[in-house]
């Protein structure tokens, strides 16, 4: 067995081959970034989570005596404390979704997916209320939130069994979630917004209110951004029937300058209704999706 670096933990290319996402999670937030505890709350909670070594000075209340009686070590209880905080992940699981460039080890729901786990694991190490909405032509997965371990198995169940098929429906799915939203709220969304540019800030003007926030993640395959080098390609509607071949030389310029240009717009109107906004892409390590995150829940809760 190769040792991998904790770094290099956080690269899709590693973390794509665990199936199971409950254990990528831990993996990453335990694991590969064992700083962010540093950022999470110990709860008094009902619910037990985990054993922690037992700090000098700290209420005695706190040490579990039948594991020194059986250990002589001293270890403290910790608990799941509900915040009364909901947090939605909502993933775009329309065709486009599926792709996956030639370099790429993984597609863009597969690498949302990796993060949204990741992301319901803090809120469920936090106490949080996790809900989920998944949607492509058609709601694939619809969770109201709910807390405890039990309800954060069952969305990382939901996550893993998602797939890439049919026309993005942004306007009516997110309709469904902004009239069902519960107050003190954050909303995640990852999709790579195509076609969304004008639609999404509109229905994101409760971002506006003190008691939400949105935080929208765009996932991208570098081979979007720029076009790969070579000869005659064809190009395929993924959400569609359309087709045409054509040299990457010949539209490079034209493609990047409407990317560009796509991209400006949809970060220039989420500013606007104080929707966070952040691009990435498919090769990135999940380290700085995941500290834009925790930062952003925590000054909401602050």
């Amino acid at each position: 067995m190769v040792a991998v670096p904790d770094k290099d933990l956080l690269l899709p290319s590693h973390l794509s081959r665990i199936e199971d996402f409950s254990l990528l999670a831990k993996v990453v937030v335990d694991g590969a970034m064992p700083g962010i505890h540093r950022s999470l709350r110990q709860g008094r909670g009902n619910e037990f989570f985990q054993y922690r070594p037992y700090d000098p000075g700290e209420d005695l209340k706190v040490v579990d005596w039948k594991v020194y009686a059986k250990r002589e070590e001293l270890v403290a209880k910790t608990f799941q404390e509900d915040t009364n905080f909901n947090l939605f992940l909502v993933l775009d699981t329309s065709a486009s979704m599926g792709y996956q460039g030639v370099a790429s080890t993984c597609t863009k729901l597969h690498y949302a997916s990796m993060i949204a786990a990741c992301f319901a694991y803090i809120a469920y190490r936090q106490g949080d209320r996790i809900g989920l909405f998944a949607y492509g032509e058609n709601v694939q997965q619809w969770i109201r939130p709910k807390s405890g371990h039990a309800h954060f198995g069952r969305i990382v169940n939901a996550i893993a069994q998602l797939q890439s098929d049919g026309t993005n429906r942004h306007a009516a799915a997110w309709d469904q979630l902004v009239g069902n939203m519960p107050g003190r709220s954050m909303v995640v969304f990852l999709s790579d917004f195509l076609e969304a540019e004008e639609i999404l800030p509109e229905r994101l003007r409760f971002a506006l209110s003190s008691r939400y926030e949105a935080l929208c993640l765009q996932v991208l395959d570098r081979e979007e951004e720029k076009l790969p080098e070579g000869e005659a390609l064809r190009f395929v509607e993924m959400e569609g029937s359309r087709e045409i071949s054509t040299s990457p030389e010949v539209i490079r310029a034209e493609y990047a300058n409407r990317m560009s240009e796509f991209k400006d717009t949809l970060s220039r109107n989420l500013a606007r209704v104080s929707a966070e906004f952040e691009s990435l892409f498919t090769d990135q390590d999940l380290g700085h999706a995941l500290r834009r995150f925790l930062g952003l829940r925590n000054r909401n809760l602050g």
